[in-house]
């Protein structure tokens, strides 16, 4: 991990001075449930919702992604606020931080999030603890369970891996099994 994004990372719960004004509140989230996968943000400044954003991913994503994916957005975000605002970042999902602070994650969102926040060290990121009441966190967690019922496709993330290798896994069986009961029953390459 750089020393320097080191210092915009916080695991420790990051409500406390969320009533600050010099400092704009970003809260994001993702959600998985029976309808899809959905991930949000919402702006708080100066005591007023200024914005939010909300996505829903492919069904076969999974929470972690649509948390990156509400992370990466966010940092872009703060990225193109003046310069004299100091954004703070609130995430209820610690591997994603985690991951958001190795410049070596073999995610590729992860990396992407990395090097914004080394370019940009007013940018501030801060777990959470998930459903303890915090309004911002409500509010998106609540903004991204919406778009899984109701938000159109956001096609910008990539399936995970181990659904990838599932998928072959299952393929290679059929392919397997429908060979062997067709008759095609030598062994090949022992």
């Amino acid at each position: 991990m750089s020393l320097k994004v080191h210092f915009q990372i916080s695991l420790e719960d990051g409500e406390a001075n969320i009533a600050r004004k010099d400092i704009i509140n970003i809260f994001i989230d993702g959600s998985k449930t029976e309808y899809g996968v959905g991930a949000a943000l919402c702006v708080l400044a100066n005591d007023i919702w200024a914005c939010h954003w909300s996505a829903k991913l492919k069904d076969n994503n999974a929470v972690f992604q649509a948390e990156l994916t509400a992370l990466h957005k966010a940092v872009i975000y703060a990225s193109h606020l003046p310069n004299h605002n100091t954004s703070k970042i609130r995430i209820d999902n610690r591997a994603s931080i985690m991951a958001s602070s190795n410049s070596k994650s073999t995610n590729e969102a992860a990396r992407k999030i990395f090097k914004i926040l080394l370019t940009n060290p007013r940018i501030k990121v801060s777990w959470v603890k998930a459903h303890a009441g915090h309004i911002g966190n409500e509010r998106a967690d609540q903004l991204a369970k919406d778009e899984t019922q109701h938000g159109q496709p956001y096609s910008h993330t990539k399936l995970p891996k181990p659904h990838i290798k599932g998928l072959l896994r299952k393929r290679m069986l059929q392919e397997w099994q429908t060979s062997w009961k067709n008759g095609d029953k030598r062994q090949e390459n022992l």
